[in-house]
């Protein structure tokens, strides 16, 4: 990890490579905010990338140290841990959405999920915000607990 004075030293765009130049930080944000995947059971045995346990265990940790998720325990276990996004790891949403238009344009992503992320990728601001205040929601006040794809519908919640 960098500190403060070397951080200054760089350009945004390098800077954000070097904290984010890593395939597994917007896979992990997208389970965690899309599909509320919040253990890291449920992380590891969800996702359809096959991150290796090591690779995920090391990510949390670094997103924890970056300040994009915070872990709080679970009252239904004791050794179970909660992963929610901070308020840095909500604003990263949109720009995965960047990455996903940026995918579906000039390259051959699943349709399916193009389609499902169809409002995400074509910049409908609505939509987006509609889902960055119900991450709000569910992560940062904790009033409400998603149903399953509760951002597909553009419900708000």
């Amino acid at each position: 990890m960098l500190d403060l004075s070397e951080e200054e030293d760089l350009c945004p765009i390098a800077l954000g490579s070097y904290l984010f130049g890593d395939k597994w930080i917007p896979v992990i944000i997208r389970d965690i905010a899309l599909f509320d995947r919040r253990t890291f059971n449920d992380l590891l045995k969800n996702n359809n990338e096959k991150i290796s346990s090591g690779a995920l265990s090391s990510r949390l940790q670094r997103m924890c140290q970056l300040g994009m998720l915070e872990v709080s325990g679970d009252a239904s276990h004791a050794q179970k841990k909660l992963y929610s996004l901070t308020e840095a790891g909500i604003a990263f949403v949109p720009i995965i959405f960047k990455m996903a238009a940026w995918t579906a344009q000039f390259r051959n992503p699943s349709k399916q999920v193009v389609a499902m992320t169809r409002p995400y990728i074509d910049n409908d601001q609505v939509a987006i915000n509609s889902v960055l205040e119900n991450l709000e929601k569910i992560h940062i006040s904790k009033t409400v607990n998603p149903e399953p794809f509760w951002w597909a519908s553009k419900v708000k919640i």
